[in-house]
C-alpha cells in the first residue's frame, strides 16, 4: 500500500534568481573608498577582491579565494565602518604585483598548455634610441673598402 507521502506532489515552489546586479562605477564605490578589483585584507588576514555594490541593498560584495562571493557586514556602509570591522584596502604595490602574477600565469599557460597569452604579448615595441640593442641592429655607415670586389 502506497503511503500518503508518496502521493503528495513535490513542493518546489518558485526558485529565486541568485543573479545579483552589481554596480562597479566609481560613484557607487566611493563611500567605501575602493575601486573595482581592489584588494582588501579581511579581519581573518585573507585577501579578497572587490566585485561591486549591490543595486538593491547597497552592500559591498567581495570575492574570496575559491571564487566564493559574499557581502561585507551589513552594518558597514562607509570606509570608516569597514575599517572598524577590520577590512583594509591593500596598497598599490599589491595591485601591481597581482597584475604581474596574472601576466606570468597567462604566459605560462600559453607556453605550456596552448592557452591564450597576455594581452600585450603580440605588441612589438621599437627599441629605444641609444640602447645597445638598437645600435647593434643599425647598419654601419662607413665606406666600402677599396679592395672589395665590385
Amino acid at each position: 500500500m502506497p503511503s500518503a507521502r508518496s502521493k503528495s506532489p513535490k513542493k518546489g515552489g518558485a526558485k529565486k534568481s541568485s543573479k545579483k546586479e552589481l554596480l562597479v562605477d566609481a560613484a557607487s564605490l566611493r563611500p567605501y573608498g575602493v575601486n573595482y578589483r581592489d584588494i582588501i585584507t579581511t579581519p581573518l588576514g585573507v585577501e579578497v577582491t572587490v566585485l561591486g555594490v549591490n543595486r538593491v541593498d547597497g552592500l559591498l560584495w567581495v570575492r574570496w579565494p575559491g571564487n566564493v562571493d559574499s557581502p561585507v557586514p551589513s552594518k558597514a556602509k562607509t570606509k570608516h565602518e569597514l575599517e572598524d570591522y577590520g577590512y583594509f584596502k591593500r596598497p598599490t604595490s599589491a595591485h601591481i604585483q597581482r597584475s604581474i602574477d596574472e601576466r606570468t600565469a597567462a604566459y605560462f599557460n600559453q607556453r605550456y598548455y596552448g592557452g591564450s597569452g597576455p594581452k600585450t604579448a603580440s605588441i612589438r615595441l621599437p627599441w629605444p634610441e641609444g640602447s645597445p640593442a638598437f645600435t647593434a641592429l643599425t647598419p654601419i655607415d662607413r665606406p666600402r673598402p677599396t679592395t672589395a670586389p665590385v
